[in-house]
């Protein structure tokens, strides 16, 4: 009699006798066969560290015991193009999401703030009266949530799908911390399951109407950042540098990525430009900057140089970003509107 696979088995166990359900535990967005700690739940146990609803796990067990068997599964897996794609792993009967521009923002080098310009982005962006989103795509190492001020765990929304907590300001945010009992948690993930953690809070989030919804990405070219540019339905790139020379020569490896795939650089921001004194005098603390370097490789607009002020470290730091306000931040959202405008 055929061996029947029940919620209680472990994956490893699963994968090992019948190779044909990775295919299926990676379908349903459970990627934990690829992770050495995560293979070693019970599929009971991986489906509730992804938060799958019981008729989701039901249908996971319905697949897994089909394809061990050679018969058709619910899974259809398709492969995104290169470049500007559309979600692997959409969230089964996920709500319609309207949003009209997913922004992505990236470099390729840790510390130079990207987290920062997202933030204050969004803020900007929200001023004017556009409805503004945030996905933390920096899976180990979020702070967006924390930036903000947003405490608590998402809750299930009418539509089905994971409702986003919102800032003071309206802004809508999904950050990993939200899902940890303690914000010092580590998240302790491979690739697989970092990507699939971003894919799911694009999917699996009930965003709404949305006029941009930001994307902060991670450092380097690996596994985050391809799965936005290769999964996410991505209308543009923003980059973000500091004028070291060091730094600007690890960004270029994240210009080059981009350009690979075949993404669309709507502009440059060149951040920690200067510290400005209280009697107006300026400092280029890290040396001049290599914006029009950038803007020459990327045939992307200058957005904005941007200060270093201590006062927003302590509003960053305090959960307080929306109180700050500075003529450099609006203008850089003043001209990341009147870009996509253009291109439009």
């Amino acid at each position: 009699m055929a061996e029947t696979i029940t919620a209680d088995m472990v994956i490893h166990d699963v994968v090992t006798k019948f190779p044909a359900t990775v295919k299926v535990f990676h379908g349903h967005g459970l990627p934990c066969t690829a992770c050495a700690v995560g293979a070693r739940e019970s599929v009971a146990g991986g489906a509730r560290t992804h938060r799958f609803s019981p008729e989701k796990l039901d249908l996971l067990i319905k697949d897994l015991n089909a394809a061990a068997h050679g018969e058709p599964t619910s899974i259809t897996p398709k492969k995104a193009p290169v470049g500007r794609g559309v979600p692997l792993t959409m969230a089964s009967g996920a709500p319609d999401r309207k949003i009209k521009q997913v922004i992505a923002i990236m470099s390729g080098k840790g510390g130079v703030g990207k987290s920062l310009v997202t933030g204050l982005l969004a803020v900007s962006l929200r001023r004017q009266g556009q409805q503004v989103g945030i996905l933390d795509g920096d899976i180990t190492g979020p702070s967006i949530a924390r930036m903000f001020g947003t405490k608590g765990q998402p809750t299930k929304s009418a539509n089905g799908g994971i409702e986003p907590l919102r800032s003071k300001g309206g802004i809508k945010i999904v950050s990993m911390n939200m899902f940890l009992e303690k914000e010092s948690d580590p998240v302790v993930w491979r690739g697989p399951m970092i990507s699939s953690a971003i894919k799911q809070f694009y999917s699996d989030v009930d965003w709404g109407n949305l006029d941009y919804l930001l994307v902060d990405l991670p450092p380097g070219t690996s596994d985050a950042p391809m799965t936005v540019m290769q999964a996410l339905p991505l209308d543009g790139v923003i980059v973000v540098s500091s004028p070291q020379m060091l730094a600007t020569m690890i960004v270029m490896k994240c210009i080059h990525m981009v350009q690979q795939l075949k993404g669309s650089i709507v502009g440059v921001v060149e951040n920690m430009a200067y510290f400005e004194t209280p009697n107006g005098e300026r400092y280029e603390i890290f040396g001049p900057g290599n914006g029009t370097e950038l803007v020459a490789m990327t045939g992307a607009p200058l957005l904005g140089n941007l200060p270093i002020d201590s006062v927003l470290t302590t509003l960053c730091d305090a959960g307080r970003v929306e109180e700050y306000y500075a003529e450099a931040y609006e203008e850089m959202a003043a001209n990341f509107i009147n870009t996509l405008r253009i291109k439009r």
